[in-house]
């Protein structure tokens, strides 16, 4: 039984491990054929193809680690799940990779919504291909409008940079330093007076102890 067991977990993890390879090699290739060209160029073409504000993709490049692939990668699976991209990030961010922020939204590898995202990973590498291949030789962000995809405004929804988030969180954490000093501090008071209590009531004792013993 134990055997049986040991099987079906490295059998689950070869699968998650395969899965990971795919997202991984999608945003690398996505990063590989953006190379060679500045922000502002990617940003064009990407605000044609996405209908996203400029400034929000800047902020994503940042927060993804400044990889375009991580950024395209995002994108095509909020859009695929349907929810707001800020989402999307926001998980990932956590410390998850996509294989985990995948399975997270219910793409199980193997599963049938796995093999949709997979196709279209693989359709969405030779589309950024070949926009590169064209770009490179016209120079036009509007060859990015050819299959388009849009996102509503509802689905542009952000919310603060991974900077704001750290300066937050170190705001956070050197409050909760304050609060705890000022607590140890409160404890050993509170330590100080309760042993003079308890000394002055031993002193009480023996005084007692000398009168009536």
């Amino acid at each position: 039984m134990k055997k049986v067991i040991l099987i079906l977990v490295m059998a689950a993890a070869s699968i998650q491990m395969f899965a990971d390879d795919d997202y991984h090699r999608f945003a690398r290739d996505v990063d590989y054929y953006s190379r060679g060209y500045s922000n502002d160029q990617v940003v064009m073409l990407y605000q044609n193809h996405y209908g996203i504000p400029q400034s929000t993709l800047i902020q994503l490049y940042g927060d993804y680690g400044n990889s375009w692939g991580n950024v395209t990668l995002g994108l095509e699976l909020s859009h695929f799940l349907g929810i707001p991209i800020g989402d999307v990030f926001g998980f990932y961010a956590g410390g998850n990779g996509w294989g985990v922020t995948a399975q997270r939204y219910g793409i199980k590898p193997g599963s049938a919504q796995f093999h949709r995202m997979k196709s279209i990973m693989s359709n969405k590498n030779k589309y950024w291909r070949d926009i590169y291949r064209d770009y490179d030789r016209r120079r036009d962000p509007l060859i990015a409008r050819r299959g388009r995809v849009i996102f509503d405004d509802g689905m542009i929804i952000l919310g603060p940079s991974s900077k704001d988030i750290k300066r937050v969180n170190k705001q956070i954490e050197k409050r909760n330093k304050e609060i705890y000093k000022d607590q140890r501090k409160r404890e050993r008071d509170w330590e100080k007076k309760n042993k003079k209590i308890i000394h002055e009531q031993k002193k009480r004792q023996r005084r007692l102890d000398r009168i009536f013993g």
